[in-house]
């Protein structure tokens, strides 16, 4: 029996569970091992993600290949216009990319962007937005 589709939010509340602990999370490239090299952010192996990173790696979770149904692909699309637009507001424009700003700011930051993303993309929903 197909799984139902995660909601943007679900995906939003996932990667930020993935990168709660500040171990988790990395800098500069979407995914690392034990070892702090990059790797792919689906990989067993991965260890830590950056805060797109952790948003692909939620949507590879509820995916059995690297054949992400469209669907599920919309899901995590929209997942991540909301959380750019997050940071866009936040930063009030300095930083348009949610990338650039993962790589420049710190943990504590990414986590309450993370909340604010999941309460716009839960307030989205209630208006049928989503």
């Amino acid at each position: 029996m197909p799984h139902a589709t995660p909601t943007p939010r679900d995906l939003l509340a996932e990667a930020r569970t993935i990168i709660a602990k500040p171990e988790c999370w990395t800098q500069g490239t979407g995914a690392r091992d034990a070892a702090g090299e990059p790797i792919g952010v689906e990989h067993q192996d991965a260890v830590s993600w950056c805060a797109t990173g952790a948003l692909n790696c939620a949507m590879y979770r509820h995916t059995d290949s690297l054949e992400v149904p469209p669907p599920l692909q919309r899901a995590c699309e929209r997942a991540g216009a909301i959380l750019t637009a997050t940071v866009r507001a936040l930063t009030l424009g300095h930083y348009t990319e949610t990338a650039t700003y993962n790589d420049t700011t710190n943990h504590g930051c990414i986590l309450h962007t993370f909340d604010i993303a999941i309460s716009d993309a839960k307030r989205l929903a209630a208006h049928h937005l989503d």
